[in-house]
């Protein structure tokens, strides 16, 4: 781990040659290895502690914060963009407490990258909202970037630390001309899903415990009949990386609760069998939703109108208030 920041954290904002032979060599490694580093980011955030027992010593050179980018699947367009601060040592690093009804901010720019440049050029700007994890004091920033180009982009974010101090840091990431999964204003895939009907059991087609039997009421396809908006989460509660999977599913079912008549609900776990996976996540195979969608990383959440065209999308967590605010707009 302290390998990879250093190379995040020690790729200068000055220097976009370097920044885009390290995003080119990334293209040219196998996609999932690339996505195993953002897991491992979403597991440190996941299980890190409050603070450090002791103070590491850090490591020599380049700045103390760098910018993870999560979303792993970005293009041209409107784009909603998770972020994660951490440190050199491995730490993700809090912001300081905020007002009741109020969450932390970070300011950011948006640069896009040219072969040859002494500098980017700013393109968008962005007011990050910090978004808490599920439990515990960890988080991360989230935001919506118009995005107008393809290429190789930087992110530089100025922050505050827990103790008010001040983080200017910095992450590249490449933007695509198109998404791998469906975006908004793409048809939804008309995937036939397990339901709870077809089996004897609702363990062998969710990890969720307990599972909520209306999440498995109808496949995607039939949802899409219905003439209602649908929302559809992807997610394996169990066997999830970052530990907010099984919270999403939950806040499926309580947006399910208080929208029930209005649309329908869908939980789709990731992995076939997931009652026989014994050694994790890593024997699992996908089911065939998750390769007709494209999904590159889970969680993922999908808001999409009676017309079957979806209007929202939601790579990694996303709170109630937030998912329920783009449902809010397709009712």
């Amino acid at each position: 781990m302290a390998i990879f920041v250093a190379l995040l954290l020690n790729t200068p904002a000055s220097a976009p040659k370097s920044l885009v032979f390290l995003l080119n060599r990334c293209q040219r490694e196998p996609v999932m290895r690339f996505l195993r580093y953002c897991w491992l980011f979403l597991f440190i955030l996941a299980c890190a502690p409050a603070a450090p027992a002791a103070t590491p010593t850090p490591l020599p050179g380049g700045p103390d914060v760098g910018v993870i980018i999560i979303t792993t699947d970005l293009a041209v367009g409107n784009h909603r963009v998770v972020f994660g601060l951490v440190d050199r040592d491995g730490f993700p690093v809090r912001p300081p407490p905020a007002a009741e009804g109020q969450s932390p901010q970070a300011q950011v720019r948006a640069l896009l990258l040219s072969q040859g440049q002494p500098a980017g050029e700013v393109r968008a700007t962005a007011t990050a909202q910090f978004m808490r994890w599920p439990a515990g004091e960890q988080g991360i920033y989230t935001m919506r970037l118009d995005l107008d180009r393809a290429g190789f982009w930087q992110l530089e974010v100025t922050a505050l630390r827990a103790d008010g101090s001040q983080v200017v840091a910095s992450g590249a990431f490449q933007v695509k001309p198109k998404t791998d999964a469906p975006a908004a204003g793409d048809p939804a895939p008309r995937s036939k899903t397990p339901t709870a009907a077809q089996v004897a059991e609702l363990a062998t087609i969710t990890s969720a415990n307990p599972p909520d039997p209306d999440l498995y009421r109808l496949s995607i396809d039939q949802a899409l009949d219905a003439g209602k908006p649908l929302v559809v989460s992807f997610a394996s509660p169990a066997f999830c990386v970052s530990a907010t999977c099984g919270p999403q599913v939950q806040i499926i079912s309580q947006l399910k609760e208080k929208y029930r008549d209005q649309a329908n609900f869908i939980h789709i776990e990731v992995f076939q069998d997931p009652h026989l996976l014994k050694g994790g996540r890593l024997e699992g195979k996908p089911v065939p939703s998750v390769l007709e969608w494209r999904l590159p990383s889970e969680p993922w959440t999908f808001v999409i109108d009676r017309n079957g065209i979806v209007q929202d999308r939601f790579e990694q967590f996303t709170n109630f208030e937030e998912l329920e605010a783009a449902l809010k707009r397709v009712l």
